[in-house]
């Protein structure tokens, strides 16, 4: 008896074979968009009711809200963890939780910080960040209950984010978050503060970057979560009385991170160029500041636009566009510098003018430029110039010593040229072409 082929699993056209990954894929960008926006509808919450919410608050309330939406953070956390076995969802949750919890460090720091100096301590002009008029058992109960929240969310959230480093994550988190408590907004040692701590964390950090783990976004997370600290002191030290030292220290800081470390977070040419020269303006403004400081140095005087140059001629080295600009211009500032100086008949300016123009010379020697080999030159003829009045005035107080010694050095230099002629067109054809190549 004949009976029909069945087939239990048809064959399906590539249209149906490929549905499903795309199906996928569409999901997962869905999810993805979602996951972004609950993130940052949760963070401009938490900036909107700080800036908005939290004046109408007693400051122990304040501390107890933001508590409160740590602890609600962590539990969705758990919830995607435990109960939807979604990874991606507690990441976040944890991710954020662990964010807030330096926010809430700077609380209990204000409150300590308020407490110990009284009436005399700094407040900040903006009313809902002034933690005055609290409680020793309060305080003490808020000290113990920030420590606990700290150990814990910050290595469930490492754990979760980057468990391989969970000990130096945690390390340099704990680092960060006991100096943010420290009760001190004293300018000169909040600037010690800061740069310690960022000198420790870029060590860190550099050791973090050699794994290419780290650098996959739960890695990013991370790393930029053990700096959060770091971040909230300077932010917090804006809102204080400032010094020239943590003037220095925070263009310093910016300096390190525009020329140095960006390439480590990105490869965009744009965002590159506009670091170079935040940069460039950090590194010039720190010894503009140094300048202004100390009065010992006169900012009138050209020859203390020297270093200038140097920093010029530095970072030239390191940046990725105009290198050749900055040593023109450096070229072109060290010209002027000098022969204002000498003009000016200041103290040193001859001698500031050989120094610069041997450093120039060897810098257009090494980067094969002519800006800088002719600058040197210039600068040091003209330094040397600035001598022949000693010249002169030797030569009239002992005349005939003089046209001897002359004489001796005319009669030595034709002999030299007589018997090295072959050697002194072939090294000057060989320079001078040389130099033709220079850019």
């Amino acid at each position: 008896m004949y009976t029909p082929d069945y087939d239990e699993f048809p064959a399906r056209s590539p249209a149906e074979t490929d549905q499903t990954p795309a199906a996928a894929s569409l999901t997962s960008r869905i999810t993805g968009y979602l996951r972004w926006v609950g993130s940052i509808l949760i963070i401009l919450s938490a900036i909107s009711f700080m800036l908005q919410g939290h004046e109408d608050l007693l400051p122990a309330y304040r501390y107890w809200v933001g508590l409160g939406l740590t602890l609600l953070l962590c539990g969705g956390g758990l919830v995607c963890a435990r109960l939807f076995k979604d990874t991606k969802g507690a990441r976040i949750f944890f991710g954020l939780g662990a964010a807030f919890v330096p926010v809430q460090v700077s609380q209990v720091s204000a409150m300590l910080y308020a407490y110990w100096h009284g009436q005399a301590a700094l407040q900040p002009q903006y009313r809902w960040l002034q933690f005055m008029d609290v409680s020793p058992a309060v305080i003490a109960l808020d000290f113990v209950i920030t420590a606990v929240l700290l150990v814990v969310v910050s290595y469930a959230g490492y754990a979760i984010l980057a468990r391989k480093y969970l000990g130096t994550l945690l390390r340099a988190t704990v680092a960060g978050n006991l100096l943010l408590m420290l009760p001190i907004r004293d300018a000169t040692l909040m600037a010690i503060v800061i740069a310690g701590l960022f000198v420790f964390l870029r060590r860190t950090e550099q050791r973090l970057h050699r794994d290419s783990s780290m650098r996959l976004p739960e890695g990013l997370t991370a790393r930029a979560l053990a700096s959060l600290p770091l971040w909230i002191i300077i932010g917090r030290s804006f809102l204080h009385p400032a010094s020239y030292l943590l003037a220095v220290a925070i263009g310093a800081i910016v300096l390190v991170c525009c020329i140095y470390d960006i390439r480590r977070y990105t490869q965009s040419a744009s965002v590159i160029y506009v670091c170079q020269w935040l940069g460039t303006f950090s590194a010039v403004a720190i010894w503009l500041i140094v300048l202004e400081q100390f009065s010992t140095v006169s900012v009138n005087r050209l020859g203390a636009m020297l270093p200038v140059v140097a920093i010029l001629f530095l970072l030239s080295g390191q940046v990725d566009f105009h290198a050749r600009l900055y040593r023109l211009a450096g070229s072109v500032m060290a010209g002027v510098v000098t022969f204002g100086a000498i003009l000016d008949q200041q103290p040193l300016a001859p001698v500031s003018a050989i120094a610069a123009g041997i450093l120039l010379t060897v810098a257009g020697i090494r980067y094969r430029e002519k800006m800088p080999f002719f600058s040197g030159n210039v600068c040091v003829a003209g330094g040397l110039l600035f001598h022949i009045k000693d010249a002169v005035a030797l030569y009239s107080a002992a005349p005939w010593i003089s046209s001897i010694g002359l004489g001796l050095a005319v009669i030595l230099l034709a002999s030299l040229i007589e018997n090295k002629e072959k050697l002194i067109r072939e090294k000057s054809r060989y320079y001078y072409n040389e130099l033709k190549n220079w850019n």
